[in-house]
């Protein structure tokens, strides 16, 4: 979560970084333009002229009399000559029809020129703002499958997988009551190879662990909440640890198991079987 924080906030400095920069060569940009507009000339009077001004002159000849001037004869058209007057391959009505098919705003937006520079900064952060929003993805969904992954289970991972096995078994009795005690082990013997052992928090909530075999292989251990139970088949010998008896109930095979009394802080209720198992390799 603080990754993905920090990748959004640095898209956000970017942006703000990109639009501090158009902005300020907008402005530039305006202010070459006002420097560089003509000047009105008819804004401007012109000095005053140092020269006094004239006072005329006339064509005269040697006697002193006025020259005549002789009469100017204007230009004219031959009329057995085509004169074209206008070589534009655009008529009024090509100009009208143009008009109408576009507006001013399409018309200064073809007139408008913009630099290179302008183009290349803008694909670049167009390509910077994909790249960043790729891996805000991304990061997000790398962490959220991460989150999914559990760190830990009760069950655990070197749980054993017996061979095929066939049992012989006597009934199951009532209920199992313990053959001895050794400080907080208490022994029971189950006719049977295989047998389903429920922990149930009857009174209240209560830490069990299940241990499987010679070698006391962990099967399982976890807390058991009141009014809840957890079951797990046994195969051979076990051991069921119980971190508070007085608050929990072990059955095994249906049948309950008798605590011995008093009953430790912390009872390990060890079972050994008395069948007769045949085992089937393969």
């Amino acid at each position: 979560m603080k990754l993905v924080i920090e990748i959004v906030a640095a898209i956000l400095v970017v942006l703000l970084l990109v639009g501090i920069a158009l902005r300020v060569r907008k402005l530039r940009r305006d202010e070459m333009r006002e420097l560089s507009k003509p000047i009105e000339r008819r804004l401007f009077s012109p000095p005053p002229s140092p020269y006094a001004p004239s006072k005329g002159f006339r064509l005269i000849d040697e006697s002193g009399e006025p020259l005549q001037r002789p009469a100017v004869e204007r230009p004219r058209l031959d009329p057995d000559h085509h004169y074209v007057f206008s070589e534009s391959t655009s008529s009024a009505e090509d100009v009208v029809a143009s008009h109408l098919r576009h507006k001013d705003d399409w018309f200064l937006s073809r007139s408008s020129h913009r630099s290179t520079l302008f183009i290349m900064l803008r694909r670049v952060a167009v390509i910077l703002l994909i790249g960043l929003i790729i891996a805000v993805v991304v990061t997000y969904y790398v962490n959220h499958d991460a989150s999914k992954t559990p760190k830990g289970s009760g069950t655990d991972p070197t749980t054993t997988t017996p061979a095929n096995t066939t049992t012989t078994t006597a009934p199951f009795p009532s209920s199992f009551q313990s053959t001895s005690t050794n400080g907080d082990d208490a022994f029971y013997i189950v006719p049977a190879s295989s047998y389903q052992v429920v922990v149930t928090g009857s009174l209240g909530a209560t830490w069990a662990v299940y241990e499987m075999g010679t070698k006391n292989t962990l099967e399982w251990q976890g807390r058991v909440a009141q009014g809840h139970d957890e079951s797990l088949k046994m195969i051979g010998d076990s051991r069921i640890t119980i971190g508070s008896p007085s608050s929990a109930t072990v059955s095994v095979a249906g049948s309950p198991v008798v605590f011995p009394s008093p009953s430790p802080s912390t009872l390990n209720l060890v079972f050994h079987t008395t069948s007769v198992t045949t085992t089937n390799s393969g």
